[in-house]
């Protein structure tokens, strides 16, 4: 459990385990609770392999919630000088779901640091039918924000993402209810970021030349298969995995299986004789 001064805010991350460098974006359009689920879920299990870094993003997790710098690229730009900080030249980088657009425009800014890429159940957020729905999830934002104040568009939010999560377990809804109104601040910032990607990513897929990992459930409701088809068919080389039946969250829903595939592709990474990665 590190912090650090980066790019302009006090950036909380996590490091653990020997080995090449992998780095592991955690999801989320703002608030909630950063890495601690891929920290939870991985972190061990992967110690003995490689060295794991899990940042929190800006305005997220145990992060600072700065007044700006909330944009894609400045995104990948905090994950450069993290990587500087810590002295690691070249990483596997993964992003799952809002992380994977932070990792393909990390990998497209800095190919020559990125060994490879792992996109889990993520998209270029240039299809407008997505882009629609986090459009109005940030007008709902607003609205509540202005119509009833910040706690009631937070637990507003948490219900929208999290359905039921209020009874099922009051307690983590509370934990969350409390870390996204002290993050508040960054939260429409954060998602208007996502908003603000267009096609900027999506017209430069065809440039990402390293090995890459796509993965995605077929019951995804959040992020539909579909998105992971359009990376694969605009990534040269790419490998897809589709998992049966499994909803958003590979990582923290199905994390086994989805680690197991994370480590097949890693081993056939290291077998091709790519560089081996920072230590």
């Amino acid at each position: 459990m590190s912090e650090a001064q980066i790019n302009g805010y006090r950036m909380y991350y996590e490091v653990d385990g020997h080995g090449p460098a992998l780095v592991m974006l955690h999801g989320g359009l703002g608030g909630g609770e950063g890495g601690a689920a891929l920290v939870a879920n991985h972190a061990a299990a992967l110690s003995s392999r490689f060295r794991t870094v899990f940042p929190d993003r800006r305005g997220t997790g145990s992060s600072e919630t700065p007044a700006d710098g909330y944009s894609i690229q400045n995104y990948a730009e905090d994950l450069r000088r993290l990587l500087e900080h810590l002295g690691i030249h070249r990483a596997h980088v993964l992003g799952s779901s809002a992380g994977g657009p932070i990792a393909m425009r990390f990998a497209l800014d800095n190919p020559g640091m990125t060994e490879s890429l792992l996109l889990i159940n993520s998209m270029s957020y240039c299809l407008e039918p997505e882009r629609a729905v986090r459009q109005g999830e940030l007008d709902q934002l607003r609205a509540t924000t202005q119509r009833l104040g910040k706690a009631a568009a937070v637990e507003q939010a948490l219900d929208t993402r999290w359905p039921g999560l209020r009874q099922r377990n009051p307690e983590r809804f509370a934990l969350l209810r409390e870390t996204n109104l002290e993050q508040f601040d960054g939260l429409a910032s954060t998602i208007q970021s996502y908003l603000d990607i267009g096609d900027s990513i999506e017209r430069r897929l065809g440039e990402l030349a390293m090995p890459t990992l796509i993965v995605h459930g077929d019951a995804d409701t959040r992020i539909p298969v579909a998105c992971s088809h359009q990376l694969h068919a605009a990534i040269r080389g790419s490998q897809l995995h589709i998992v049966p039946g499994a909803e958003h969250g590979l990582l923290t829903n199905e994390p086994e299986q989805t680690r197991g595939l994370v480590l097949d592709f890693l081993s056939q990474v290291a077998r091709q004789g790519q560089p081996s990665a920072a230590r």
